[in-house]
């Protein structure tokens, strides 16, 4: 497989020539920011550049950088790039097309296999590791959130050595399973 070349400049890594953009568009890569190109999150980027399928130039030395100067860059932008990254990795080496969230509370959305431009996202993922403080009532709010738009809400746990445990999340009604529950 030939790997594509992106550019990156002023903190967005751009695909530039249409081929190119058209090939990583269709498996599921980047957001469309003009009829013929391509910008690539940094999730995206980062995980192409470490499948050797992306070489990322720096406009301005006009030099490739490397997987860890292109996280270090982003990581002065997202402190939580690291940890989100860890999450998309896993997500997309089990096969499914991610993008990140438009809504800042959920991390990405999740395509079923085979369904990437073809129906909405099945999933939100929402992101927390280990150490992180974490309320009920906000779990509880990301879950009224992302029932409105019929998709299921997982939990990635990410621990301390970066291994993720994925939840599902559901509402639970307690009315339903009896008086002496809610008592």
């Amino acid at each position: 497989m030939q790997t594509l070349s992106a550019v990156y400049s002023e903190g967005r890594i751009v695909v530039p020539a249409q081929n190119e953009a058209d090939s990583l568009y269709q498996d599921g890569y980047g957001t469309r920011t003009a009829p013929r190109t391509l910008t690539l999150e940094p999730c995206e980027a980062l995980y192409l550049v470490e499948k050797d399928r992306l070489t990322v130039i720096t406009e301005k030395d006009r030099r490739p950088t490397s997987f860890q100067q292109l996280l270090d860059n982003e990581l002065e932008r997202d402190v939580t790039l690291w940890i989100r990254y860890i999450v998309y990795r896993d997500i997309r080496g089990r096969g499914f097309v991610t993008k990140s969230s438009k809504d800042t509370s959920v991390s990405f959305v999740v395509y079923d296999r085979g369904s990437y431009l073809r129906k909405q996202p099945s999933y939100e993922v929402y992101t927390v590791y280990e150490g992180m403080p974490e309320t009920i009532g906000h779990l509880e709010d990301l879950l009224r959130k992302v029932g409105e738009s019929e998709r299921s809400l997982k939990l990635a746990v990410v621990d301390r050595r970066g291994e993720i445990i994925y939840y599902g999340l559901d509402r639970l009604h307690f009315e339903e399973l009896g008086p002496d529950v809610t008592e």
